[in-house]
């Protein structure tokens, strides 16, 4: 081969050379700007998490599969009473942070967090902790909720835990439950005083063997005369009591009305097959009776509580003695 072919097919070679060179030059650029672009994109991405973190009012913290702590929100600091957010890792956070069971006293071992136990793929919701540190010497009741991060293919990536203080919230549920307690325990007390009163108002006394004594005691209205015959009533049935004295020395008014309520008191017990006697009519009641026309027409009416015993204890004899004659 001649000279002029041998410089021809070296110039051929370096041009293919330079050829590839160039094609060399021009991925290596490409690739360079795909990788400038990825770093920026990452470092977008970077600052929209970080930013996004800062916005949450709840506390997050991230982990990975060993627990070690790779990102903790602006209001996980606050809560926890650390100085470090943001991507400050960390090997000890177990160690750097008082956390207890919420009793204050127990020590809430590593393995039973929430954030440990989701790095290692469980998932726990709703876990009380109580986290003490300087700034907070009482404790910061909080409230948890973790999930294992995954990636695209399902591999384990870490954990994430959000928590809230719920300290005050807690609180206010304790108040309430103990004013509960308080107005639960008044309502019992004011029924045992209504039960006690009510026994007062209506006392049922068996003076003799059959025979029973109502003293009335202050304003006989509706409502009254129907506790009075609804206790009457059971008590002619449980104490089997055949003769009643109703007893109305105490009722300062005994008008039309009152009356009434005597008299419809006075055949719901003789319905029982019990027989009745009013005592206790003062003067100026009798004279009040009397102007205004009110009868208690075939109802015995005696001077006192003692008349009203011997008429009963006269009819129980002549009871006593026809059941003996019919016998």
């Amino acid at each position: 081969m001649t000279l002029d072919g041998e410089t021809a097919v070296l110039r051929a070679r370096v041009a293919t050379l330079e050829a590839l060179l160039a094609e060399h030059e021009r991925a290596a650029a490409e690739r360079v700007q795909r990788m400038e672009q990825l770093v920026a994109d990452l470092s977008a991405r970077t600052q929209v998490f970080e930013a996004t973190l800062r916005s949450i009012t709840d506390g997050v913290v991230v982990c990975d599969t060993s627990g070690r702590i790779t990102h903790v929100n602006e209001a996980a600091a606050s809560i926890m009473g650390s100085n470090r957010s943001g991507g400050a890792p960390s090997e000890d956070w177990e160690t750097r942070y008082g956390i207890y069971y919420p009793d204050g006293v127990t020590p809430f071992p590593r393995e039973e967090t929430p954030l440990f136990r989701a790095a290692h793929g469980e998932q726990v919701d709703d876990v009380e902790m109580l986290v003490r540190h300087a700034k907070r010497p009482e404790g910061v009741l909080i409230e948890t909720i973790t999930r294992t991060i995954h990636d695209e293919r399902g591999e384990r990536l870490g954990a994430v835990v959000v928590f809230r203080d719920v300290t005050e919230h807690k609180r206010h549920e304790q108040e309430m439950a103990q004013q509960l307690v308080v107005e639960r325990e008044k309502n019992e007390t004011l029924e045992r005083l209504r039960i006690a009163v009510h026994e007062l108002s209506t006392p049922i006394l068996e003076v003799w063997d059959g025979v029973l004594a109502l003293p009335l005691i202050g304003v006989v209205d509706s409502k009254r005369s129907a506790q009075v015959m609804e206790t009457l009533l059971e008590s002619v049935v449980r104490m089997k009591g055949r003769y009643v004295i109703l007893d109305v020395t105490g009722v300062d008014v005994l008008d039309t009305a009152t009356a009434d309520h005597l008299l419809k008191i006075v055949r719901a017990v003789e319905l029982l097959g019990t027989r009745c006697v009013l005592s206790g009519v003062r003067p100026s009641v009798a004279q009040t009776l009397v102007e205004l026309g009110v009868s208690f027409g075939k109802l015995v009416t005696l001077r006192n509580l003692k008349h009203g015993l011997k008429a009963c204890m006269r009819w129980k004899e002549t009871d006593a003695a026809s059941a003996k004659g019919s016998g």
